[in-house]
């Protein structure tokens, strides 16, 4: 609108009445707009780094400083009198800089805002200014953003900043490690215990000092937006904290936080959800083949899809990575869960509370496949009412996702025919039936070679002609150290010789003849022959993939197939 104007002024006549030549050739004017220049493309440069610290689009603030910069230094030349023009800059580009100034400010702690008195104060006092609520974000570890997607300011009073830094220590120390998951347990006049659960492991850390403790728990409950006061009854809140020096590098993390009361004190548990945690089902580990027939069941309209493991070996990501290959916005897609992980970006998420009982599960299921969804997930299948009622849904032209808790595809299976109490129901509308586990992947940084057993390539049914090594972590005796004696800890997975997890996959679909033989009332025995015949590969020889391949280790392989009832 503003360049419409400007434009309208610039027309054949203004400019015949325009300055003789040379007249802008003052001096004065000459430095005005050079410094003019310098300025544009100062800011040009600055926004272009500053939206990476920010996070603001990219594609927006950089082109748009740049433009309406040099549109506005092209017309002030144009303008019959120079400083005419020089309003026209000031106005026109000094709106579009102070509109990002003011947007971005928003978005960053007292500390590092510019153009606002703490700024000046900054800029005049240099290193003499005290610490306080604005500078002492200048140390920030972690940049917090609470429950208002706001940054908290840093307390003043002496023993609130002490709790408040050993709050920032506490979340850099669990961001930088990888921990999934945080347990605090606050106890009067006790240090707080404190277990992380990184790559699906616990880990013990050192306890914080019982004097911290209040006021750390007190910092937790205010930036998740909990009740300060409450002590006994369960609360939970959510906030995010990212850790980087402000670059593409930056790791952000959604916090979930839950508080309530113990026997002996209070417990605060933090789900720790990163950006990488938002899988597809490429990034789950399924082997190439895998993928390909997972990809081929989502894409049918209808059917029936058990997806299963003991609890903790992320069924739940499973699902959610499923539902995220459907169309969200030309599907309608409706899940129903006890407790929902993460928010799935346009699905409708229900939520079951069993509280007052007045409603099943299997009630509140039917009431949802009844509002006609394209595609509906369960997320856990507790009762038989729920899959008796999916088998029926699934005939028609309905998709639907069963998480469930199950030690193979063949115990699955037993238990969903079970539940249906109709053979020929449960076998028309059942496509495929995958079984997980969650294997900790090798650090390749740190990472041991070894030859392997040939009897273990034979039982694997691996190739024993290729001479390839297997893999494991370090042993504690060959850790290297420095001329101190410490131990030179591994700096990419902090000595712990795994890096993230991977998932291991059983997989059974349902074809023609395993649908016949199901439907018939055929035994587990004589279907598990069948689906062997077919290419059915159990969870220990899938991970011993994963060994062959250098991605895992046996000792990995053993510990979470361990249990297992339908072992290779």
């Amino acid at each position: 609108m503003l360049f419409a104007v400007f434009a309208d002024m610039i027309t054949p006549s203004v400019l015949a009445q325009s300055p003789e030549q040379g007249s802008y050739f003052n001096p004065v004017y000459l430095a005005v707009f050079f410094l003019a220049v310098l300025l544009w493309a100062h800011n040009t440069a600055w926004v272009q780094a500053d939206i990476k610290r920010v996070k603001l689009p990219p594609t927006l603030w950089p082109p748009l400083v740049f433009g309406v910069g040099a549109l506005c230094l092209v017309v002030w030349p144009l303008a019959p009198i120079f400083w005419a023009g020089l309003a026209i800059f000031a106005v026109g580009y000094g709106t579009v800089i102070i509109i990002y100034v003011v947007i971005r400010n928003k978005r960053v702690s007292p500390s590092q805002t510019v153009l606002t008195p703490a700024h000046l104060r900054r800029l005049t006092q240099g290193d003499k200014v005290k610490l306080s609520a604005e500078a002492a974000h200048a140390k920030d570890k972690v940049r917090i953003r609470n429950f208002e997607d706001k940054m908290p300011p840093w307390p003043t009073d002496p023993a609130e900043h002490a709790g408040y830094q050993a709050l920032q220590d506490l979340l850099f120390d669990a961001i930088w490690r990888r921990a999934s998951d945080v347990r605090l347990d606050f106890v009067p006049e006790q240090p707080v215990k404190v277990i992380y659960k990184v790559d699906g492991v616990d880990r013990a850390c050192e306890p914080i000092d019982a004097q911290l403790g209040p006021y750390i728990l007190n910092h937790f409950k205010r930036i998740a937006g909990m009740n300060v006061e409450e002590r006994r009854k369960p609360q939970s809140g959510k906030f995010n904290a990212t850790i980087g020096a402000g670059g593409e590098s930056d790791k952000a993390v959604d916090i979930e936080a839950r508080a309530s009361g113990t026997t002996s004190g209070e417990r605060v548990l933090l789900k720790m959800i990163a950006e990488e945690s938002k899988f597809r089902p490429p990034d789950l580990g399924l082997l190439p083949e895998q993928l390909a027939v997972l990809q081929q069941i989502i894409a049918q309209p209808k059917g029936v899809v058990l997806v299963t493991g003991p609890r903790g070996s992320g069924v739940t990501a499973t699902l959610y990575a499923i539902l995220r290959s459907h169309d969200a916005f030309m599907q309608n897609i409706h899940t129903l869960e006890i407790q929902k992980s993460m928010t799935l970006e346009n699905i409708t998420q229900h939520l079951y509370d069993a509280s007052d009982g007045s409603v099943s599960f299997g009630n509140r299921w039917r009431s949802i496949i009844r509002m006609e969804p394209d595609v509906a997930m369960a997320g856990d299948t507790p009762d038989n009412e729920t899959m008796a009622f999916a088998a029926d849904a699934g005939r028609q032209n309905k998709k639907l996702y069963l998480g469930m808790t199950a030690k193979s595809c063949l115990a699955a299976l037993r238990r969903y025919l079970d539940g249906v109490a109709n053979h020929p129901l449960a076998a028309v509308s059942l496509l495929a039936i995958t079984n997980q586990r969650l294997v900790r992947i090798l650090c390749t940084n740190c990472r041991k070679a070894y030859r392997p057993d040939p009897a273990l390539l034979k039982k694997g049914n691996l190739p024993m002609g290729e001479n390839r090594p297997f893999y494991r972590p370090p042993n504690p005796e060959e850790i290297e150290t420095d001329k101190h004696g410490n131990q030179l800890i591994c700096p990419v997975c902090q000595g712990s010789g795994y890096l993230g997890r991977t998932g291991v996959f059983e997989m059974l679909v349902i074809d023609d003849g395993l649908r016949r033989l199901i439907g018939t009332g055929g035994d587990l025995e004589t279907i598990k022959t069948e689906a062997r015949k077919k290419g059915l590969l159990y969870l220990q020889e899938v991970a011993l993939r994963k060994v062959y391949e250098g991605v895992t280790s046996i000792n990995e392989v053993l510990r979470v197939t361990k249990d297992d009832s339908a072992g290779a």
